[in-house]
């Protein structure tokens, strides 16, 4: 009786192991990640809002959005400055967070999105992390209809 409980346990976590491993298809695996319960489903206007005037970051944020709005067709807009909006993407760079220069914070809610980084790399490492998250038509080069534009809820702690 015991080998068999041993058996559906094992079996059990395995395929909770590997569901998780297919909803948040990482590569590499980060660090650390917490699933959350729910999508965050991109809305007809997606808002990005830098919280920095640092030129790379906004560079990011534009290249970004650029890509969100050709495949997905949806209207994105960037804006930096000192605030965040509550739905939409935020990148905010953060201080002393122990992170290295490519490490990052991914918070992934129904509401919203916070990419929080010290360095330019952490950022692209948090956004190329997202874009993984995403439908796989955000890797192309065109427009692509009938495509559920949502990514599922989680927090990621990373330093690639």
């Amino acid at each position: 009786m015991k080998k068999v409980c041993l058996y559906l346990w094992l079996s059990v976590a395995s395929w909770g192991a590997a569901l998780a491993q297919s909803t948040y298809p990482i590569v590499p695996k980060p660090a650390h990640l917490v699933p959350k319960n729910g999508h965050f489903i991109f809305p007809k206007t997606l808002l990005i809002a830098v919280t920095s005037t640092d030129p790379h970051l906004r560079h990011f944020a534009e290249e970004f959005a650029q890509t969100i709005g050709l495949v997905s067709g949806h209207d994105t807009r960037v804006f930096a400055g000192n605030f965040r909006v509550k739905e939409g993407i935020n990148l905010v760079p953060g201080k002393d967070l122990k992170l290295g220069h490519k490490g990052y914070f991914l918070d992934i809610s129904p509401q919203r999105i916070v990419i929080t980084a010290e360095q330019p790399q952490g950022f692209a490492a948090g956004i190329h992390a997202l874009k993984q998250l995403m439908p796989q038509a955000i890797m192309g080069a065109q427009r692509v209809q009938g495509v559920d534009w949502k990514i599922p809820c989680c927090y990621i702690e990373d330093q690639p």
